[in-house]
């Protein structure tokens, strides 16, 4: 478990990076700019259409009514009944339109976001479990897809808002709408500070928010272990402490949204008294007519209604920012193995594999966990590699794979350096049965086929055929449906379905690491039976605890403590009388051969 006491690495202060985050967020924006253009047109519409109800009622108060025109004020009245149809239906299309661009921009970013992921390497999901980048992808883009729904669009209307209603309202007195200008400065402090402080409030809102996701995701899954172990009380004490952490957090940014808006309300009865007072004053005297003096009134709505807006979206604003702010980390996140500028591709394997002097430990400060280690496999040929655990055998997997470089020595690949070698291409060329076995819902031959429809089903027989796992797959039919991380499934079982899988793309090379590891006897015979037949067919290298396994590989390296210490076949390392022999008799018996 990786949550106690824990968030997701980053400073409790750290501030939203603005700059960066505002550049995420155009370049999100920009590939859907004929969206956003549709939507900006049915917003100058519902704003000119909103705009016009002041009017209007100027228009009635100013002159049907004086004029005693009934005709006049019932063509005025229907006028301003249109004028609230139309502003419902324009502004019911700009919904609809900001709807679907949000939706499209959502579905690329968590298309963008995987992709980037899947790129990168193993030590980034050591630090990020699966938990905390679940809610990078759904929690996080969830709340950037409300800034683009009700924010960003909203907040161009409320410009052209004020200034339209500011220009209108300049125009019948000026005198008057300079007076309003008064309360400006202080909504600029107010926000000024809100915006200054409240930033971190937001950011450690959205951490922790994310906390609690990952949280759950994790210990949901183990939850046959904590019941086990009856540590479902202790689940639930870590979460309550999370959760108390969360809503101190919300409660203190809340809190201050609440100070914040209740500070920008107060603007607008201030803002009536005062055209009251004065306006009202100018009315008796003659100088303003009562039909302007009711558009002020009517217009005091308008012209505040952009900055009471604002201040409901800065909210908003504020946790997409703090989210954008994460998903940014996520994204500028560079891999640490990539291909060079010019990289080797390679098609198939001609002449073998080649580790040359290799070195490799995991950190700078961490101990070798290989050293010096050095092994040829030609092509068509067997390489066992036997050990305790802990002594380096997983890690020859990673290197070859190129999830880690070596940090001393070469990996020949016929006879070309591994870092020159393209990663897509390399990994075409060699298939791998790990100990963990995933498998994900669906049907076994949509596993088979790593879901991926393209690949013909005759492949997928093909392969079966190939390790001889027909009377398997009668037993198990390949429209089973398997449900998740297969829990429907012995541990033999999921091994006998990623040994199938391994050999579906027919890849020259395959590597077995603890293929055979936690099965029943039936099932290693079945499994060895079909790495028998491989044997014949495919360059392999296996890594195993049963040495069963591996009595007919051509070459066996026993590594221990990072090194080899012992190599030859079966055979040769038993008339050794070495560390190899020990195992095999322990395993089997003094009198074994």
């Amino acid at each position: 478990m990786h949550w106690e006491n824990q968030d997701d690495g980053q400073d409790p202060k750290e501030k939203i990076n603005y700059k960066s985050t505002f550049r995420l967020i155009t370049g999100l924006l920009l590939p859907e700019k004929r969206g956003f253009a549709a939507a900006f047109a049915w917003l100058l519409l519902s704003t000119a259409f909103n705009l016009l109800t002041p009017l209007i009622a100027k228009h009635i108060i100013d002159t049907a009514i004086p004029a005693a025109d009934t005709r006049m004020l019932a063509v005025s009245v229907a006028a301003l009944f249109l004028n609230s149809i139309l502003f419902l239906v324009t502004n019911y299309f700009l919904r609809m339109r900001l709807v679907k661009t949000g939706q499209k921009i959502m579905t690329d970013l968590k298309k963008r976001m995987l992709a980037h992921m899947l790129a990168l390497d193993l030590p980034f999901y050591a630090e990020f479990p699966v938990g905390r980048l679940n809610a990078r992808v759904q929690a996080d883009t969830s709340t950037l897809y409300a800034l683009f729904t009700e924010t960003t669009v909203n907040i161009f209307r409320d410009i052209l808002m004020f200034i339209v209603t500011f220009g209108v309202m300049f125009y019948f007195s000026p005198k008057l709408t300079l007076l309003l200008c008064s309360v400006f400065p202080f909504v600029l402090v107010i926000s000024s500070v809100f915006l200054r402080k409240s930033s971190t409030h937001f950011v450690t809102v959205r951490k922790l928010a994310s906390e609690i996701s990952g949280f759950l995701t994790e210990h949901l899954n183990a939850a046959g272990l904590l019941q086990t172990f009856n540590r479902e009380r202790m689940t639930e004490d870590r979460l309550e402490d999370i959760n108390k952490r969360k809503f101190d957090a919300e409660l203190k940014a809340e809190l201050m949204m609440i100070i914040f808006f209740m500070s920008i309300v107060i603007i607008s009865p201030v803002s009536i008294a005062m055209i009251l007072g004065v306006g009202g004053g100018w009315a008796i005297e003659g100088k303003m007519t009562i039909g302007t003096l009711v558009m002020f009134i009517l217009y005091i709505d308008k012209l505040f209604e952009p900055v009471f807006s604002i201040s409901e979206h800065v909210s908003i604003i504020q946790r997409s920012f703090s989210a954008g702010h994460r998903i940014h980390k996520i994204l500028e996140r560079k891999p640490a193995i990539t291909d060079p500028p010019q990289p080797h591709f390679i098609s198939s394997i001609k002449d073998g594999i080649e580790f040359r002097n290799v070195w490799m430990r995991y950190a700078a400060d961490a101990p070798w966990v290989l050293k010096d280690v050095s092994f040829t496999l030609p092509r068509g040929k067997s390489l066992a590699i036997v050990g305790e655990t802990g002594g380096g055998k997983t890690t020859v997997t990673n290197l070859l794979f190129k999830f880690y470089v070596p940090d001393k020595g070469r990996i020949l690949v016929d006879g070309k350096d591994l870092a020159d070698i393209s990663l897509k291409s390399l990994r075409t060329s060699i298939g791998l049965v790990q100990q963990d076995i995933y498998l994900f819902p669906g049907t076994i031959m949509q596993n088979l086929k790593l879901m991926d429809d393209n690949i013909p089903d005759e492949m997928v027989h093909d392969a079966i055929r190939t390790v001889g796992l027909e009377a398997f797959f009668k037993k198990h039919g390949l429209n089973k449906h398997i449900a998740d991380k297969g829990a429907n499934l012995s541990a033999g079982e999921k091994q006998v379905i990623a040994l199938a899988r391994a050999m579906v793309l027919n890849q020259e090379v395959l590597v077995f690491d603890e293929a055979t590891s936690h099965i029943d006897p039936y099932t290693e015979r079945l499994i060895n039976a079909a790495m028998q037949r491989l044997l014949r067919q495919k360059t392999m290298i296996v890594i195993a605890h049963r040495l069963s396994t591996i009595r007919n590989a051509d070459n066996i390296l026993l590594v221990s403590e990072g090194e080899i210490k012992e190599s030859g076949t079966h055979d040769e390392l038993l008339q050794k009388g070495g560390t190899y022999s020990k195992f095999y008799k322990l395993q089997f018996g003094e009198g074994a051969r």
